[in-house]
């Protein structure tokens, strides 16, 4: 059976995980306007949160998608799979606390979902992905 991932897998985790990372950012821009009591950035960001749900799935399944091509045994696609997943987890908590716990955790915990995006964003352009084999 050719494990190799289709060609079109490692791009799809690179464009997901660049589109992760941009609404992540979206998420701490209209977060710097709330600081500042402009009250017209809280639906921008209500709204970008729903945007880094649907981004941080659509990172799961690309990333699962190299890993399933990759047979499921080189150590950066599967690192980049548990990485997206645990920021996919972590954005739901992250998210609660915005809309119904303490404030004071939730701006922490999305400096770590920030960090988490970014690490899956320079994993999917490393070198062991570059160099996976291309297949159909």
């Amino acid at each position: 059976m050719d494990t190799a991932p289709s060609p079109a897998a490692p791009w799809a985790l690179r464009a997901t995980a660049l589109l992760h990372l941009t609404v992540i950012l979206w998420e701490g821009a209209t977060a710097g306007q709330l600081v500042t009591y402009n009250e017209d950035a809280l639906p921008l960001h209500y709204y970008g949160a729903f945007g880094v749900h649907v981004a941080a799935a659509a990172q799961v399944a690309a990333a699962w998608w190299v890993w399933r091509g990759a047979g499921r045994g080189p150590q950066v696609p599967g690192t980049v799979l548990a990485v997206s997943l645990v920021a996919f987890a972590l954005g739901f908590g992250q998210a609660a606390m915005g809309s119904y716990g303490p404030l004071q955790a939730h701006v922490p915990v999305a400096l770590v979902l920030t960090g988490l995006v970014t690490w899956a964003a320079v994993l999917s352009w490393s070198r062991e992905l570059r160099s996976l084999p291309a297949g159909g």
